[in-house]
């Protein structure tokens, strides 16, 4: 006998775990992207932490956009 329809029963609940997990992080990564998005509009356009508040945006938004690769990917799994 094989152990395969209980194999793939577990595979695919992993990656049903890793898209839940993945959904939650984007989320989180969506919310901190919109708290930097309203700290720059307090700033002067002039003050020197705008670069870096952006740069961490940039980061973050590059990250978002890698995490819903993956999202996209682990439900093509599923499907």
């Amino acid at each position: 006998m094989t152990d395969q329809p209980q194999s793939d029963a577990a595979d695919r609940k992993a990656a049903e775990q890793d898209l839940h997990a993945t959904a939650e992080s984007i989320r989180v990564d969506i919310g901190r992207l919109a708290a930097l998005e309203d700290e720059k509009l307090s700033l002067d356009p002039g003050d020197p932490r705008v670069d870096a508040v952006s740069d961490e945006a940039v980061e973050l938004a590059d990250r978002i956009q890698r995490e819903t690769r993956a999202e996209r990917q682990l439900s093509r799994e599923i499907g």
